[in-house]
């Protein structure tokens, strides 16, 4: 069930229009993405890593892998081939769903995900680096000592 709501989720994205907007409202998502992910490592007292490399299925143990082309059609599949970054979001997002079939209470992890793909349905886009997450034509968010500064007491 999650993992069938995830696919449809990705595949209905128009993929053609992905980067063609930019907003503060974006940016606003970017920041929700960090800060319920650290609120995720706060809660699983796991130790935080970079955003770039947070697989949480993986974080909770799965070791599976996931092939974006098992579970997406073309356009989804041509689009990610040429952003390792999104491509990694959509692996993780995707691995998450899957492993949330086995694991019920890694469902509510989704959502830590979950602004980042509302960045792709609005028609933005952003590029998540080592040390940085940039918006692309809207926001630059440094991420030295991204935990810090976006852990707090909720989560959602």
């Amino acid at each position: 069930m999650y993992l069938s709501e995830a696919i449809v989720r990705i595949n209905s994205v128009n993929w053609d229009l992905v980067g063609s907007s930019a907003s503060k409202v974006e940016a606003d998502l970017a920041c929700e993405f960090l800060r319920r992910l650290a609120n995720f490592f706060k809660k699983e007292g796991v130790k935080p890593i970079k955003p770039l490399v947070a697989d949480i299925a993986r974080l909770l143990g799965d070791a599976d892998e996931i092939e974006i082309s098992d579970y997406c059609n073309s356009e989804v599949v041509n689009f990610l081939g040429e952003n390792i970054y999104i491509k990694n979001t959509i692996e993780y997002y995707l691995h998450l769903a899957k492993y949330a079939e086995k694991y019920p209470d890694a469902y509510k992890y989704l959502s830590v995900y979950d602004p980042l793909i509302k960045i792709f349905e609005r028609g933005g886009m952003f590029v998540l680096r080592i040390n940085a997450l940039d918006i692309v034509n809207g926001a630059h968010i440094p991420l030295n000592g991204w935990y810090e500064k976006f852990c707090n007491d909720e989560f959602y």
